[in-house]
């Protein structure tokens, strides 16, 4: 199975996931317009995706020591991990970080590595299915429904720019917030271009690193987790090393 079809089968089931999750709540009734954000947050609880990062007391204060955070990425398409999702230096034996699928799109001039991703545009709340384009004074629209049903779509009537995506998790910490998963490496000319978020996280430890940082190279022992057909996963890091839990 080539990258590209596995990448489109992780999406869609979770589109599915969505869409079955809101067609069991309607049931055959027909939802009055007050019900639809009741509906729409149960459906999203229901494709939640939680991690939970144990670390043993060794490596816990080895890495505390050290200067080590605990970091999140989230993979966009066949493009390699590129943004710190999330990182945290409070994290302890136990750490839960969760997702949801509710995304935002910007756009930024410039793509570095090692520095804080610079949102140049305005940033727009969009889903699944949708689709945003910017526009040629370099605003974009509100989204919607068109392009692909497993991908954001970004229509570029501006310049060559670099498109990005936002995603809504919860952390370790409790807190929710949206934050940079993806920007794209090379600026994108004008035209459509979809982005195609999927279930892959990748968890690694680093030192003096920031959440919604780009990097372009691979990270030292870190661990992808494939939530494509599960909701939950955990992994522990013992002696040095990633084990399944």
């Amino acid at each position: 199975m080539s990258k590209s079809i596995a990448v489109s089968q992780q999406s869609q089931q979770l589109h599915n996931d969505v869409q079955e999750a809101v067609k069991s709540i309607m049931g055959a009734t027909q939802l009055k317009a007050s019900d639809y954000g009741r509906v729409l947050r149960s459906a999203l609880a229901a494709s939640q995706k939680t991690v939970t990062i144990e670390i043993a007391a060794g490596d816990l204060a080895q890495l505390k020591k050290s200067g080590y955070k605990l970091c999140f990425a989230k993979k966009v398409g066949d493009a390699d991990y590129n943004v710190v999702w999330q990182s945290y230096n409070a994290y302890l034996s136990n750490n839960e970080f969760s997702w949801t699928p509710q995304y935002q799109l910007f756009a930024s001039n410039v793509f570095r590595e090692n520095v804080q991703v610079k949102v140049s545009t305005n940033i727009i709340n969009i889903g699944l299915g949708q689709t945003s384009t910017l526009d040629q004074h370099g605003l974009l629209s509100p989204a919607v429904t068109g392009g692909p049903n497993i991908s954001l779509t970004f229509v570029n009537d501006y310049a060559p720019i670099h498109p990005g995506v936002n995603q809504l998790s919860t952390g370790i910490d409790g807190n929710q917030v949206s934050t940079p998963i993806y920007v794209a490496v090379n600026q994108v000319v004008t035209g459509s271009t979809a982005l195609t978020p999927v279930e892959t996280i990748l968890v690694w430890f680093e030192q003096n690193v920031q959440t919604s940082t780009m990097f372009s190279t691979s990270r030292s022992k870190a661990i992808e987790i494939d939530l494509t057909f599960d909701n939950t996963a955990g992994r522990l890091y013992e002696g040095g090393q990633w084990k399944t839990v």
